[in-house]
């Protein structure tokens, strides 16, 4: 007989971000499917969506933050509102960091985490792992870091401001808390070295997670000559479900075929964008629908030219199958969303990954990009136009689609997991080490326990 398969208790150490935190529900879900036990450590805003989802959950960070506000909204972008805006960010990034550090391992403690799922963008993450020597796996929601996010100027048209110092400030900021560097790198270094623990540089090389897992699927990707270590192209993390019910005025949709206009969650978008999109599509013979992603109040764009549909939320997945185009700043939440439905697009790049997303769908003609800095209604409409008028932009996007419903995207991810694990023969508790050994048809678990641990 084949031997049983191992079940785990996977930790998930995520990031609250709509785009993120919607694939790593979506590839719990399917670890869940195969029997495995899944919980998130996360702060509690996001506590309601993961129980929805059918997951445990573990809050962290119970005291108030300082940081609890959004910062800063200065009214120009005079240098010094552009510093004091940094300073928040950097500042904010920092106190999550000690945050976590502090909460993380006790929580993974208490609920007898075998193995670890980490956000690349949940910073602490590996040093996390590295604290209790607990195997882990880094998922890349998007173009991976190690990629580089600095897009080609050319391809994505991408320049988020004018200001010369506004662009060099958010280049301080991708570096410091995106590529780990500058003030959150040494911030992160100063704690690793109160546990004990060298500089995170080290950490690839003395405790490296099992393998890299990205939803990037290789057919969108830039060319490239190496990968690192362990790396794996899944292909996008869905499987067709629906999400929890939003509320949405369908008796409002009059029949046109529909633009879906959606800048997701971002906190980097501007009224005036939506503004401009609605001026730019309402002499077309479509209907738009914009979803604000909670962002703003339908109320504040009540006076919209041609009036469209404006709603606070909206169920993604529905519209997507319904438009005829997208209008999106470049998330790949909704760019992937989009292309499993064989969509094209209009991206218009805010800030963070989007930009370098743009430019891959540029490369591909799957999307006109338009720069943010240059951006206006004659751009807008011109750009809609030519996505529909070029019936290129439609059969690439079609191709796409069964490109991207060929790779099974979740499955492979999941496959990945349980057979990195199970190659390492290893099955940990925090504070045991366990070692397995082949007896015949199954594994059997040789324990040596520092601490009691609870069961599972």
């Amino acid at each position: 007989m084949p031997a049983e398969r191992k079940t785990w208790h996977f930790g998930v150490l995520s990031f609250t971000g709509t785009g993120h935190l919607n694939a790593l529900i979506l590839l719990s879900q399917q670890l869940k499917d195969r029997g495995h036990k899944v919980t998130f450590f996360e702060k509690p805003k996001i506590e309601d969506r993961v129980r929805q989802a059918g997951l445990e959950f573990c809050p962290l960070g119970g005291k108030i933050s300082p940081f609890k506000s959004k910062g800063p909204t200065p009214e120009n972008s005079s240098w010094r509102s552009e510093l004091s805006t940094l300073r928040f960010n950097l500042n904010r990034i920092a106190h999550d960091i000690e945050m976590y550090l502090q909460d993380t391992p006790s929580a993974l403690r208490r609920t007898g985490v075998d193995a670890l799922l980490i956000n690349e963008i949940a910073l602490t993450g590996p040093t996390v792992a590295q604290m209790l020597r607990l195997p882990y796996f880094i998922i890349s929601t998007s173009v991976p870091h190690n990629f580089g996010w600095n897009a080609y100027p050319w391809l994505s048209g991408y320049k988020y401001s004018t200001s010369w110092i506004s662009g060099l400030l958010n280049a301080i900021l991708e570096v410091s808390a995106v590529q780990v560097r500058g003030p959150i790198r040494r911030r992160l270094d100063e704690c690793r070295r109160g546990l004990g623990l060298g500089p995170l540089r080290e950490v690839d090389e003395l405790f490296p997670p099992l393998a890299q897992i990205t939803q990037l699927p290789l057919c969108l990707d830039l060319p490239r000559n190496h990968l690192p270590k362990n790396f794996y192209y899944t292909g996008p993390f869905a499987n067709g479900a629906e999400r929890p019910e939003v509320e949405f005025p369908w008796e409002r949709l009059d029949g046109r075929s529909i633009i879906y206009a959606s800048l997701g969650t971002t906190r980097n978008v501007k009224l005036a964008v939506f503004h401009l999109i609605a001026e730019a599509c309402q002499d077309l013979d479509l209907q738009l629908v914009i979803s604000l992603g909670g962002r703003f109040d339908p109320e504040m764009l009540a006076d919209l030219p041609g009036k469209p549909l404006v709603t606070r939320y909206a169920p993604q997945l529905a519209l997507l199958r319904l438009a005829k185009i997208v209008i999106t700043h470049g998330g790949p939440n909704t760019v992937f969303e989009a292309l499993m439905e064989g969509k094209p697009m209009v991206a218009i790049p805010l800030a963070h990954d989007q930009p370098a997303v743009a430019s891959r769908l540029a490369r591909l003609k799957l999307a006109e990009v338009l720069p943010v800095m240059r951006l206006s209604a004659k751009r807008i409409r011109n750009a809609v136009a030519q996505v529909l008028g070029n019936p290129r932009y439609r059969e690439a996007a079609i191709e796409m689609q069964k490109k991207l419903r060929s790779l099974r995207g979740l499955e492979r991810a999941v496959e990945v997991i349980e057979e990195s694990l199970e190659k390492q023969f290893v099955h940990p508790r925090i504070g045991t080490k366990a070692t397995w050994r082949s007896t015949g048809d199954r594994l059997e678990r040789n324990n040596t326990a520092a601490v009691s641990l609870a069961p599972r």
